[in-house]
């Protein structure tokens, strides 16, 4: 688990968070590796944020002013959640810190962790996924937008080809080769 004791050196090494705008900022700098793919029903397969690959140990923020709903461990992965005003609740996964408690109230761009090698990003307003991108696109910007990930093929040993394919006519779901 990497945590930062000083302040100080983060400061130096971070871009300085925008002023709040009323609008949400991008909550980390990376590249989405995986956009938002809503699933055709409640329990179905897909996205329901955007997956932002990220240097672990980055820090990630507050995209807009709320209060703290959520800090902790779910199914052995840390998440942070914040309420806003508006009624949308950003959630963080793939934590590696936290540096917020429940209830705390954040300001736009402050930091709420540390990021693994990934983040992901939801939106939700009640029960239903937003995609984020278009929320946080009429933000600020705090460094550059995440860039869209391009797709490559890898070579895999003949094993490993063998199950995608019997993944992909067991009925299980669509998946992307």
């Amino acid at each position: 688990m990497f945590a930062v004791d000083d302040a100080s050196a983060s400061a130096q090494t971070e871009p300085t968070p925008a002023r709040p705008t009323g609008a949400y900022i991008w909550p980390v700098q990376g590249t989405v590796i995986d956009p938002f793919r809503p699933p055709a029903h409640r329990y179905g397969p897909g996205n329901r944020g955007l997956e932002i690959a990220t240097q672990p140990g980055a820090s990630f923020w507050a995209a807009a002013p709320g209060v703290v709903s959520f800090a902790g461990q779910v199914g052995g992965r840390l998440h942070v959640t914040v309420s806003h005003p508006d009624g949308l609740r950003v959630s963080y996964s793939g934590v590696a810190t936290i540096a917020v408690r429940r209830g705390e109230r954040v300001h736009q761009g402050q930091p709420l962790g540390t990021a693994g090698d990934t983040l992901h990003v939801g939106v939700r307003r009640g029960e239903t996924y937003l995609d984020p991108a278009p929320i946080f696109d009429g933000g600020a910007m705090i460094g550059e937008r995440p860039r869209i990930g391009r797709v490559r093929l890898v070579a895999a040993p003949v094993p490993v080809y063998r199950l995608q394919l019997r993944w992909l006519h067991s009925g299980a779901g669509n998946a992307v080769l």
